[in-house]
């Protein structure tokens, strides 16, 4: 998959490409609607995305809440070219970019790549201050002969299915209603490093997630899931049931946010290697317990209910 940087301008095109367009973080089910409808046009054609990061409300607002990503780019070009997309235009949303005016879009930068078609959601905004809709898309793309498709909004209980709601599962705890917006478990990636080594001593050696900044990271808590171990290996990666905790650790007086996962059953060095930790379950909340002895108990417990609930028997 070839991905282009964008600064201000996209480079001019030399192959047919049907284009989707739109801010893709999550690539929850509605952005996979749109690049369904997408490929039944593009046959021959390239299958292409132009996508916009950071968030335009962090660029021009620096709203907190959208600081971080569902997908930062190397999870979102991993999707996207699991969905059949061989090229993604990366525009860097800033100030400046946003000033560009929906003619100067449209006639300037789509104009210049040679598309066959234009595909956006029903609720596309575009230009300057985002009011231009998707009629107004329309309307100017007949003026280099481009035809746009307009996939129709995908609901979920009558309501518009969204990055921004999917993130407030997330953040709340409610992984299983992000899941059913996301069509997938929700993911985070990192590199596995050193921790303080009080899982191994408790015997439940963890893996401790590192480089996780970028991510919209769900609440404190102990979750049910499963991790992906990237082995880089010709005959693929592992996959492991796993019990993951998500907080501060504030039986052993933690003060950062960590990510670390017990893989049930696995015997292993897991140090530098990159493993993709998939939420599926919120089995409890975080909890300070009295001491050590407690925590270990607890743990015990949670180890028991989640190798009932993934079918993992002892022999």
């Amino acid at each position: 998959m070839e991905i282009i940087q964008v600064l201000s301008a996209p480079p001019s095109g030399s192959h047919g490409m049907v284009l989707c367009i739109g801010k893709f973080d999550g690539l929850h089910v509605g952005h996979q609607a749109l690049l369904r409808v997408a490929r039944q046009y593009a046959d021959m054609d390239q299958l292409a995305v132009m996508s916009f990061a950071p968030h335009p409300l962090w660029a021009l607002k620096s709203d907190a809440d959208f600081r971080h990503s569902l997908t930062p780019a190397s999870e979102r070009r991993r999707l996207l070219e699991q969905h059949g997309v061989a090229r993604v235009y990366e525009v860097n949303f800033t100030k400046e970019y946003a000033q560009t005016s929906p003619q100067t879009f449209v006639l300037e930068h789509l104009a210049s790549l040679n598309l066959k078609r234009v595909v956006v959601g029903e609720g596309f905004n575009f230009g300057k201050g985002a009011h231009s809709t998707t009629q107004e898309l329309i309307d100017l793309c007949k003026e280099i002969d481009v035809p746009v498709t307009v996939v129709p909004t995908i609901n979920v209980n009558g309501r518009k299915v969204s990055s921004t709601d999917i993130r407030r599962h997330i953040q709340t705890g409610r992984v299983e209603a992000a899941q059913g917006l996301l069509g997938r478990a929700y993911t985070v990636t990192g590199k596995v490093v050193h921790g303080a080594g009080v899982g191994h001593e408790l015997g439940f050696p963890t893996a401790n997630l590192g480089d996780i900044e970028e991510y919209v990271v769900p609440a404190s808590g102990v979750y049910e899931g499963i991790v992906e171990v990237h082995n880089g290996l010709p005959d693929g990666n592992e996959f492991w049931y796993a019990l993951i905790s998500a907080g501060y650790r504030p039986t052993v007086n933690g003060t950062s946010y960590e990510i670390e996962a017990y893989l049930l059953n696995y015997h292993g060095d897991l140090y530098g290697k990159v493993i993709s930790v998939s939420f599926i379950h919120r089995a409890r909340d975080e909890i300070k317990f009295s001491g050590i002895d407690a925590l270990k108990i607890q743990m015990h417990q949670d180890e028991a209910t989640s190798k009932h609930r993934f079918g993992i028997y002892e022999i």
